[in-house]
């Protein structure tokens, strides 16, 4: 089946009408994201309240220049929230990683992200994101304080998605059980810098770019995913990013979240396979589909990992940062030579 058969729709004004997910492929926003609207259960409807416990929701933003990889999240599993900023020294190899685990019920998340926002306040611990898409941006705040051998840091960040002329992939793909997922993503430019441990670096539009990850999902109790993402600039400026992931999703030939981006021009990529050593994620990894469209070698140099096992959480998150090459074909029969891009990949498990 060809990935053309994903018809890119018209982006309805809400996630859920009259209880149903508006299941497809989008390239403009929501103007609302209101997934406990819908409909979910089998045997009676389920209340409010527990959709909203079962709802998996993040912002999540990765930052990219020539010398460093940050990471900035905010995750509510419900059962715990997390604010997260992973900083990744592409030169020296260092990883500096901050988080903050906190009540879910001092982490709310917001039903757009057209003009909003998200935040995480704590004693020497500030992330805020202003979600200002109707301005033409997404706006990133960090401010975290020197602690147990970790050094200060701040940034000030804008992602630039100007509405009109930016294409991100907006997708709600259903999920087992009759749940459903809705995410947006978009490799865009950025400007802004940041400060660590009393350092400033700059993240100059002509050699950064920018990954903007909004999600929402009804997952199972047992959430799990391969995902890879990368880009960079050609050596005549133009942007190059790319989406693969291989989930949870049913049908994957009909509904994935699977794309490259060309200056922010999207195209749709088939459903692709992971290939990788789960017992040394420091080994390559192959990611690759059946049709001849993705054919991607990712080279680990270093893997962040995180384990997590609570009461009503268990967690195994394995993100190998690295280089991917190869090529993409586009179903507009553009080739991409993908050449030491710079990007991370993840192996997920979360048991919530």
């Amino acid at each position: 089946m060809s990935p053309l058969l994903r018809t890119i729709l018209s982006t309805p004004p809400s996630l859920v009408s009259d209880g149903r997910f508006a299941l497809g492929t989008y390239k403009a926003p929501f103007q609302r994201i209101n997934p406990l609207d819908a409909r979910l259960g089998a045997l009676w409807p389920w209340p409010r309240w527990l959709k909203n416990w079962r709802l998996k929701e993040w912002e999540h933003f990765a930052l990219v220049n020539d010398r460093y990889y940050l990471s900035v999240a905010l995750f509510d599993a419900k059962s715990l929230g997390l604010a997260q900023v992973c900083v990744y020294s592409r030169e020296g190899g260092a990883i500096h990683f901050y988080e903050r685990r906190i009540p879910p019920w001092k982490l709310s998340l917001p039903p757009n992200i057209l003009d909003s926002h998200a935040a995480c306040r704590s004693r020497g611990f500030s992330l805020r994101f202003e979600n200002a898409l109707n301005a033409g941006y997404i706006g990133i705040e960090i401010e975290i304080a020197a602690s147990k051998g970790l050094p200060p840091i701040t940034g000030r960040f804008r992602c630039l998605e100007p509405l009109g002329s930016s294409e991100p992939i907006v997708v709600c793909l259903p999920l087992p059980n009759r749940g459903a997922m809705y995410s947006h993503k978009y490799t865009c430019p950025i400007e802004g810098s940041m400060t660590l441990d009393r350092t400033q670096v700059d993240f100059p539009a002509q050699r950064s770019y920018g990954l903007i990850d909004i999600h929402q999902g009804f997952y199972p109790v047992v959430m799990k995913w391969h995902w890879a993402t990368g880009g960079g600039r050609e050596p005549g400026g133009r942007l190059i990013g790319f989406n693969l992931t291989d989930n949870q999703v049913e049908d994957q030939h009909a509904y994935n979240e699977n794309c490259v981006w060309q200056d922010g021009r999207l195209s749709l990529l088939p459903p692709v396979i992971f290939d990788f050593d789960p017992r040394d994620h420091r080994k390559p990894w192959v990611i690759r589909d059946r049709e001849g469209m993705v054919e991607l070698t990712f080279e680990p140099e270093v893997v962040r990992t995180i384990d997590v096992n609570a009461l009503l959480l268990e967690n195994r998150y394995r993100a190998p940062f690295g280089t991917f090459s190869g090529r993409l074909r586009t179903g507009e029969g553009d080739e991409i030579e993908v050449d030491d891009s710079f990007g991370m990949c993840e192996d997920f498990y979360l048991r919530s």
